[in-house]
């Protein structure tokens, strides 16, 4: 039963949009020091400022990273464009340099960091796209001059090897952070299979708790197996007798409620009585016709108003009373 507005999954998207944030930054560090490079060691001025604007790719997707809720499409979608984009000035930079520059390695580094931003369970078909992507750049760089693109005038045959021998340093680079990434996403989607597995055996022993204590206080109201049956039946159909029954079944409840808030609404009154006998938030909806959201939403403000503390479940500290 979930009684606040954040869980466990906005807790890992929170944690995951912060990973993101963080290999941004580490992409935003590679670029800038490789455009000056660029300039430093070979004066070529416009490649390197064109470098350096791709950087600002990352400090976009850096704003956008932590208002999901309303630029999730955005922030996905400007994920994609920069990751083709990077692919086609992987396969630019091959053909600029000659194809004798080592750029190729970085067709991997590519490869390699795909899991980290995409889920092979939820987006299969765009990470085949791709993956094919990237294989046709390569191949058609392997075996196509591409004479119409242009190449550069400040590499001479001597500054290859200085060339390949960074750009071989960078991909390794790349691959060793893709791989770091890539680890700390699997944790954080381990940790939250393990908190969902401690989430629901709680409220396994809860509901068992519940149950227990629901039976002790019909047996102390004397209410007999009939009572017990008529009662669920009246909450299951939503009647409206319900509630005139269920105060005559547990006449000092409704009064002890209004005791520690005299504010509570009827339709409030009503959750509280639903809860007492033990119904959880899925079972709550389906007989009064909401959504769970709603359940949700309507539970949070009894809490609030009946100051139970965040760590108690709520339904227990009903049951108590």
């Amino acid at each position: 039963m979930s009684e606040e507005p954040e869980n466990v999954d906005d807790e890992y998207e929170r944690n995951y949009l912060n990973l993101i944030n963080k290999y941004l930054v580490f992409l935003f560090l590679l670029f800038l020091f490789y455009s000056v490079f660029i300039v430093i060691f070979f004066g070529d001025a416009l490649i390197s400022t064109f470098l350096t604007i791709i950087t600002l790719f990352w400090f976009f997707l850096m704003t956008i990273k932590g208002k999901t809720s309303h630029y999730r499409k955005i922030l996905k979608g400007g994920i994609i464009f920069v990751f083709i984009l990077l692919i086609f000035i992987v396969s630019f930079f091959h053909i600029y340099t000659f194809k004798n520059a080592g750029v190729e390695y970085f067709y991997f580094s590519l490869l390699f960091v795909i899991p980290f931003f995409f889920s092979y369970k939820e987006e299969p078909l765009l990470i085949l796209a791709i993956a094919f992507v990237i294989s046709i750049n390569f191949i058609a760089c392997l075996y196509f001059d591409f004479d119409f693109l242009p190449k550069s005038r400040f590499f001479e045959a001597g500054d290859f090897k200085t060339v390949k021998l960074l750009n071989i340093l960078f991909s390794v680079a790349s691959f060793v952070m893709d791989i770091s990434f890539i680890t700390q996403k699997d944790d954080l989607i381990y940790g939250l299979i393990e908190d969902t597995r401690i989430k629901n055996s709680t409220i396994e022993d809860l509901q068992k708790t519940n149950t227990g204590l629901l039976k002790q206080q019909m047996l102390i109201n004397h209410l007999t197996e009939e009572n017990i049956r008529e009662i669920y039946q009246l909450a299951e159909s939503n009647s409206p007798f319900f509630y005139d029954k269920f105060q005559v079944f547990f006449p000092h409840f409704i009064p002890e409620i209004l005791a520690i808030n005299p504010n509570l609404i009827h339709s409030e009154l009503y959750f509280c009585a639903l809860m007492k006998i033990d119904f959880d938030t899925k079972k709550i909806a389906q007989c009064t016709n909401s959504s769970i959201r709603a359940v949700e939403s309507k539970k949070y403000r009894i809490r609030k108003k009946l100051n139970i503390p965040s760590e108690m479940n709520i339904n227990s500290f009903i049951l108590k009373i």
